[in-house]
């Protein structure tokens, strides 16, 4: 089992959502993957987590770190 972390800094566009599919499409079944936001915008995260259930992984925990950051941990069920 591998741990596989993705930082988005800055504005989220079509080319960030792009990137974290392409990333998605790496990590392994039985992998970790956390993404770590510099924003806390609901939609944002709305859309994220829906793309990584979607791809089959579960969310194991989200949340806001001590920096600050939001991050979104799942693992790649399939």
């Amino acid at each position: 089992m591998s741990d596989y972390k993705m930082d988005i800094r800055g504005a989220l566009g079509l080319g960030e959502y792009s990137d974290i599919h392409d990333y998605m499409g790496i990590v392994d079944k039985n992998d970790n993957f956390t993404i770590t936001l510099d924003t806390k915008n609901k939609q944002h995260i709305n859309i994220i987590t829906s793309m990584l259930k979607e791809n089959n992984f579960n969310i194991l925990e989200e949340g806001i770190s001590s920096g600050g950051d939001y991050y979104i941990t799942a693992n790649k069920y399939r």
